[in-house]
């Protein structure tokens, strides 16, 4: 049987302090449409998601009137480098253990509609479980 620790990545998280583009960087970095976001005492704080970031877009050039090459080339671009990821950051978050069996991540993946699932063991990240994990190993890659 295949156990979510089995399937899980690493993925270097940030501060709740950093930068919004400093997200950007992380996610183009690891080539992950995610990034963690922990505490000081390394607990989690939630993930910053590629949605997150449209969502962000979206608001500001509705706001301004901008079109969106405008704004992120313009002054969305310093809001990018000003604003912490803590202000975009999902929080309402499922989490599981590292033990679970990987049938039954991917039923709460499915039942949730979650992309990734945070590993956590006492609070602090041990992995993470992305979706497309979960089909490489219930498949047999």
């Amino acid at each position: 049987m295949t156990l979510v620790r089995d399937a899980m990545i690493q993925v270097e998280p940030l501060s709740p302090n950093d930068p919004i583009f400093v997200a950007l960087q992380a996610m183009r970095k690891q080539r992950l449409p995610f990034v963690p976001v922990v505490r000081s005492d390394g607990t989690l704080y939630g993930l910053v998601t590629e949605g997150d970031l449209v969502r962000l877009i979206y608001r500001a050039t509705r706001e301004s009137g901008e079109s969106v090459p405008h704004w992120i080339r313009g002054a969305g671009r310093q809001v990018l480098l000003v604003q912490s990821v803590k202000e975009v950051v999902t929080r309402e978050l499922d989490t599981i253990g590292p033990d679970i069996p990987l049938e039954d991540a991917a039923e709460l993946m499915v039942r949730n509609h979650r992309k990734v699932l945070p590993v956590v063991a006492d609070g602090r990240p041990m992995g993470y479980l992305m979706r497309s994990a979960v089909v490489d190993h219930l498949i047999g890659e």
